[in-house]
């Protein structure tokens, strides 16, 4: 599988090239630099690497959490953000052998710790996974979570959707998740009353509470 998530990682890197530049011209014209993002995640076996993306803020120090309707998102960073074109730039990441295409998303320093993110020992981050398709407007579960830092409740959430994915990884699992998140790029919706939702009615309860309550409208 390394071998064929860095191959087909190459071959879309080749294909996407043109819409790469594209975007990279129209990052300038409307942000001018610098056109990538970069910040420090954990890996396999809880090795750092920085993730790429295009970057989406104007240039500040701040928090490294995004919050609901942030003004330090550009309006050209809210379209990349809108159709995750932001994270096309972490093709280079799965090439690197940093990531694969489906895994848990890498977490930052702040929330880090080897006992919660102990499937890592198993399994790389990924470019997409169940989290990444439930909380897709994280920004906005945040705001509804509210208190002085909802993250530290939105994360067991996501632990617990990692450590699901570890437990019943397989190709055809993967296959699945790409389905989904293409389908849910376009239709945010029928991917979640399809396929998510009964899956967490009968293997994950607790996520579907919290799912209720702050993340299906």
């Amino acid at each position: 599988m390394e071998i064929i998530s860095r191959f087909l990682s190459f071959c879309f890197i080749i294909i996407l090239l043109p819409i790469l530049i594209f975007v990279s011209v129209l990052s300038i014209f409307f942000q001018g630099r610098p056109i990538l993002f970069y910040q420090k995640r954990y890996g396999f076996n809880f090795k750092t690497f920085y993730i790429i993306k295009f970057r989406t803020m104007n240039k500040n120090n701040g928090i490294s959490i995004t919050e609901y309707n942030d003004n330090r998102i550009t309006h050209f960073g809210k379209f990349l953000r809108a159709y995750k074109i932001d994270e096309l730039t972490q093709l280079f990441n799965i090439l690197k052998g940093d990531m694969r295409f489906i895994g848990p998303r890498p977490e930052s320093s702040p929330y880090f710790n080897e006992h919660d993110f102990s499937f890592l020992r198993k399994i790389k981050p990924g470019l997409s996974d169940y989290a990444s398709i439930i909380l897709r407007n994280e920004s906005k579960i945040l705001f509804k979570i509210g208190g002085e830092d909802p993250y530290k409740k939105l994360l067991p959430m996501k632990l617990e959707l990692a450590k699901y994915y570890a437990r019943n990884k397989s190709f055809f699992l993967d296959l699945k998740l790409v389905f989904i998140t293409i389908i849910s790029i376009l239709n945010s919706s029928y991917p979640l009353k399809k396929f998510i939702i009964p899956m967490l009615e009968k293997d994950l309860p607790d996520v579907k509470s919290f799912c209720e309550s702050y993340v299906f409208e």
